[in-house]
């Protein structure tokens, strides 16, 4: 549903519900229309009354004349659904349900707002609602404030998407406070038909629209999100999102690590860090990267420079920096010559620059003439304050001036004041020069915004190719579902990674201790032995493993123990077999790899440091599949363990190549098999640089839905001795 042009654009509107009666929705959106100067024709729809401020009223929609493109409907939800008809028999081309009392409250309402979603698809007709604000478009063409809250929003290249009424008024007041002009504003409700996407993919090709800010609970459709979203990287408009709901934990399929430590939320994160959406925490954040965006540049990178005239501004700049991973640009020798010639001797030559505390406004403007032809620069931070010396009206329009001549380079500003100034702050804002009260803000929206420049500028991404066994694992599963079994067993998850080529410890499957015995021999001591059984997860906590164990003495005693610890829970666990895996002795660092299956996601993949505690470090990190070779190689990246793996203080790399190549397996496993729940390897050895990964340990789960057939299979009685 994305036909939204006739409701952003309308050259007829009619208002169902428009009212004269104080304090009414009705009366204030009608009002609302007249007063924002709409330049087209607007009907109120209400029998009750003769004229709406003095317009005259229809008693339907269907009694007016002309035709209708956008039809407003603010009416009790009793009469929604007929007025709707009614509308669909005006051959009206979109329509803004205002009125409340549909799924929010309940399962009735719900009833009633699935008959309008049947409605809007069998009739083709766009629905933004219900239980919504209203809309904004602002350009001087169109001058629509069809909503009940507000006056019309100064004009600017911003657009606001806002799933909640209440937080889209606090937005916006606080948007009109910062002076930041809007070139749409949008409350989608409850999303019946129109959800965020259909209004981004909408808001990607408005000319007027340039930075999209976005607040929602959930988005729909998490695969259309993404692919909109990269559209809107290649038109270099970014999106700025905040998300509410961390909290919420998403569904987990086992009590696995993987399922422990992945959750809806987290699988948000990883969706807007794969197409470039940038999520901020605050309604404040939100504004700020908003307004830092409709600079006349992004930075081509993260060198950036600070320019004060008072040395504490300076350093909280630089000290930013650093928290937000810019970096500090070093001059060029000339640049230093230069500013050496024109700043007094007690001024910080090197960066940040501070001008002193006696800057005027010539010293502000010859520095930054040489600054500027710097070609060690990506950005310009200039924090000024107020002084006797200091003339901040014309500071500002020398800011004003390097900015012009100087497009490629995003200059920020800041001023030091508790009193406002007015004059600078305009001229500024004509200058496209985001101004913002403290040098922090300043580095961490540009931070931001170097970021998003290497999204945007980075290098096509072509998916990677693998040649794998995808019948043997069909085959696999096939048996499973006849079996009507979820869990595999350790073996047959090992035998589903050889497929998609990832290596595992050699391995035997075995029923006694006498075959255990013949497998031990045969691989070669050390060996691990463990027990198999469908009931544990965790081997380790139920005493059913025993590593490195170098003899066949010590095989025998690790076997009794085992068989110990198992009979002490006998009657609750099915035991089905013991492994006997090569004990992996060479130096190695032991990490966890998995995925786990998030509703309306697909798969979330995990990387982080293994073993048995990663759920109390939880250095770990996600994405979505499918993964990219660039995805695999910031999830390594992205994990403190890394500087681990890169070689720590002289110590030897580990191979991090198999890593990333393991991970993109992975992805393409779950890509292929959507029914896999959860498949997790933990843990996986990472030998040195080039000498390849070794699988230690490995479980999955497919999702029950997948079983569809009840049959039973006799479990091969197990020796314990």
């Amino acid at each position: 549903m994305s036909n939204l042009k006739n409701i952003f654009n309308p050259n007829s509107i009619a208002v169902i519900g428009a009212s004269d009666r104080e304090g009414s929705i009705g009366r204030a959106i009608f009002q609302n229309l007249l007063k924002g100067n709409f330049k087209g024709v607007i009907f109120p729809v209400n029998p009750k009354y003769a004229n709406v401020l003095s317009v005259k009223t229809y008693k339907k929609v269907t009694d007016i004349f002309d035709e209708i493109d956008l039809v407003i409907i603010c009416i009790p939800r009793d009469f929604v659904l007929e007025s709707i008809k009614e509308c669909i028999e005006k051959k009206a081309k979109g329509i803004i349900v205002i009125s409340s009392g549909f799924k929010e409250i309940g399962a009735d309402g719900e009833k009633l707002e699935n008959k309008m979603i049947a409605l809007s698809h069998k009739f083709n007709i766009p629905i933004i609602g219900p239980n919504c604000l209203g809309i904004v478009n602002t350009n001087n063409q169109v001058s629509l404030n069809a909503n009940f809250a507000f006056s019309m929003p100064q004009a600017g290249n911003v657009a606001l998407i806002s799933q909640s009424g209440a937080i889209g008024i606090a937005a916006l007041d606080y948007a009109h406070q910062h002076h930041l002009g809007l070139s749409k504003f949008v409350s989608i409700g409850n999303k019946a038909v129109v959800d965020e996407s259909d209004i981004l993919e909408y808001l990607i090709e408005d000319k007027e629209t340039q930075i999209i800010a976005m607040y929602v609970e959930d988005i729909e459709n998490p695969a259309r999100f993404i692919e909109i979203a990269n559209r809107a990287s290649l038109l270099r408009k970014p999106i700025i999102v905040i998300k509410t709901g961390r909290s919420v934990r998403g569904a987990i399929a086992t009590k696995s690590h993987t399922g422990a430590l992945s959750s809806s939320d987290t699988a948000y994160d990883s969706l807007f860090a794969q197409c470039g959406v940038i999520r901020v925490e605050t309604l404040a954040e939100l504004f700020e990267y908003a307004k830092g965006f409709t600079c006349y540049a992004i930075p081509e990178g993260k060198k950036v420079v600070v320019i004060t005239n008072a040395g504490g501004m300076g350093i909280i700049a630089t000290d930013a920096a650093e928290r937000n991973n810019l970096e500090m640009s070093n001059f060029e020798k000339k640049t230093i010559d230069d500013l050496r010639k024109i700043l007094p001797l007690n001024s910080g030559i090197n960066n940040p620059v501070d001008l002193g505390g006696d800057a005027d406004t010539k010293r502000f403007k010859e520095a930054l003439e040489i600054i500027t032809k710097d070609k060690n620069i990506d950005s310009i931070v200039v924090s000024v304050t107020p002084t006797v010396k200091s003339n901040v009206f014309e500071i500002a329009e020398v800011l004003a001036d390097i900015a012009k001549k100087n497009p490629n380079i995003p200059i920020l500003a800041n001023l030091m004041s508790i009193e406002s100034h007015q004059d600078f702050d305009a001229v500024l804002e004509k200058a496209s020069i985001p101004n913002f009260d403290f040098p922090e803000v300043n580095i961490r929206i540009l931070a931001a915004m170097a970021k998003y420049s290497e999204w945007i500028n980075q290098a096509p991404i072509s998916k990677p190719i693998f040649k794998v066994n995808k019948e043997q694992v069909k085959e696999m599963f096939h048996s499973l579902k006849t079996e009507n079994r979820i869990r595999l067993t350790e073996s047959e998850t090992y035998n589903i990674l050889n497929a998609y080529g990832m290596k595992v410890a050699d391995y035997r499957e075995t029923h006694n201790l006498k075959s255990a015995l013949e497998a031990a021999s045969e691989i070669g001591y050390p060996v691990v032995l463990k027990v198999i059984s469908p009931d544990i997860q965790h081997k380790l906590e139920m005493g059913g493993i025993k590593v490195n164990i170098k003899d066949e003495h010590e095989f025998k005693k690790a076997f009794e123990e085992i068989g110990k610890s198992i009979k002490t829970n006998q009657n609750k666990i099915k035991i089905t077999g013991f492994l006997v895996q090569k004990y992996i002795s060479e130096k190695g660092v032991e990490i966890i790899v998995g995925a786990n299956d998030i509703k309306g996601f697909g798969s979330l993949i995990m990387f982080g440091l293994g073993g048995t505690f990663v759920e109390l470090f939880q250095d770990v990190s996600f994405r979505l599949s499918p993964l990219t070779k660039k995805d695999a190689r910031h999830m390594i990246e992205s994990t403190k363990g890394y500087q681990i793996l890169k070689g720590f203080r002289g110590q030897a790399a580990f191979d991090m190549e198999a890593i990333s190549d393991y991970l993109l397996r992975l992805s393409k496993l779950v890509e292929d098999f959507p029914e896999i729940k959860e498949i997790e390897m933990n843990p996986i050895r990472v030998l040195e640089d080039a000498k390849g990964i070794l699988i230690m340990d490995a479980k999955a789960v497919l999702k029950e839905e997948y079983i569809s057939e009840k049959k039973t299979k006799k479990v091969k009685k197990v020796e314990l001795v």
